[in-house]
């Protein structure tokens, strides 16, 4: 079983193609080394009230449900990222 399927069942069950947000909390340092999986992505950040973390959302087009799940796979190694 995939830690994904879950996420697997519900994208296919909105149907494809589809607008697709990604959303993530991270620190500043992180910013740099997400928008170049992003680049065709509608981007949008926000810093939370302390200023400690920012918030960032991506917004593309996904063809398929495991466009979506590779795209958080390939963000896996990057310390501190959390996906909602």
């Amino acid at each position: 079983m995939d830690s994904y399927d879950g996420l697997r069942e519900k994208l296919e069950e909105s149907g494809f193609p589809t607008k697709y947000m990604y959303k993530f909390i991270t620190s500043e340092a992180n910013i740099a080394l997400l928008r170049p999986f992003f680049e065709d992505a509608d981007i949008s950040t926000k810093r939370s009230s302390k200023g400690k973390y920012i918030s960032f959302s991506a917004i593309e087009i996904a063809l398929n449900a495991d466009q979506v799940i590779n795209k958080y796979k390939s963000l896996a190694h990057i310390k501190g990222l959390i996906s909602l």
